[in-house]
């Protein structure tokens, strides 16, 4: 890997690991959920970086994906279990993880567990080692803890400007075959005290641009030259209200044309029904002579 790229991704990491402490000291009871968005993402800007993807905030059930809509009044409470999720990119270079935070530590167990399957899945990433052992090493040991592993998330490769690049790196047993090679990835446990199964939610508030054409709507092309500047990384609704010059109506009639004329990807939110979920998240570089974790 490119000694510029590696300091690249570096500096990702300082501004994430940042990014995340100001984050958990900003959770508070009653705290807004609009609000602890914004001001991380204004932290990651004024750290010189770019969002490589809006900051997820998903509580109790919510796995990922969720994230504050504009209008959006929830207020934090402290028996809630927030997973946070943040990306930053510097120059297309993704560092990309997540903690959990419950203010009343009514599920510190879990988050424990959680944690500890991260540990143990980063000592077994290394160059030339089977991806399949990352995820083996996630589920014994979250089950050894009694809880589950949500089997149908995981972990990704990082590219840049592709924040799910190559490989898929699932939570559990039975992933591929294939060894690691030189390459970015984010490790991703998800545990549950459920089955550990999420199914999409209705709530759609990510995107990210798949075609520039097909809509003549004055409304919905404004939107669309609002979208390219994200260079293909996934964008918030909010952001684009944000920007736009349109009025609400328009706005909204806008961005229903590219969604219908299939413009935009949409990310849905993911959350299991009647279980709690936690997160924890790092990124890696993998070399052919050490493992780097992003943000240590």
């Amino acid at each position: 890997m490119d000694s510029e790229i590696i300091k690249n991704y570096k500096q990702a990491g300082v501004v994430w690991r940042s990014a995340i402490n100001f984050a958990e000291k900003k959770c508070k009871e009653g705290k807004s959920l609009l609000e602890l968005a914004s001001e991380v993402e204004a932290h990651i800007k004024e750290s010189g970086a770019g969002d490589a993807f809006p900051i997820n905030l998903s509580i109790n059930e919510e796995a990922a994906h969720f994230t504050p809509k504009y209008n959006d009044t929830y207020l934090l409470k402290e028996s809630d279990v927030l997973k946070i999720d943040i990306g930053v990119q510097i120059e297309g270079y993704i560092c990309d993880g997540a903690t959990t935070v419950n203010l009343d530590n009514k599920f510190s167990k879990q988050i424990e567990a959680n944690e500890l399957a991260l540990s143990n899945a980063i000592s077994v990433a290394e160059y030339n080692k089977p991806i399949e052992k990352i995820g083996a090493t996630i589920e014994s040991t979250l089950k050894e803890k009694a809880f589950n592993p949500v089997y149908n998330l995981g972990g990704h490769g990082l590219g840049k400007y592709d924040i799910h690049a190559t490989p898929s790196i699932p939570n559990h047993s039975g992933g591929s075959s294939e060894n690691l090679k030189g390459q970015a990835i984010a490790i991703e446990p998800f545990a549950s005290n459920g089955k550990g199964k999420v199914s999409e939610a209705q709530t759609v508030e990510i995107f990210s641009l798949k075609k520039t054409y097909g809509v003549r709507n004055t409304s919905a092309r404004e939107i669309l030259k609002l979208c390219e500047k994200y260079q293909g990384l996934p964008f918030a609704e909010r952001w684009l209200r944000k920007e736009s010059k349109l009025s609400e109506l328009n706005f909204t009639f806008g961005l229903r044309e590219l969604m219908k004329a299939g413009c935009l990807e949409m990310h849905s939110g993911l959350k299991e029904t009647k279980a709690i979920i936690t997160q924890i998240e790092k990124s890696l570089l993998i070399l052919e002579d050490k493992t780097i974790v992003l943000g240590e």
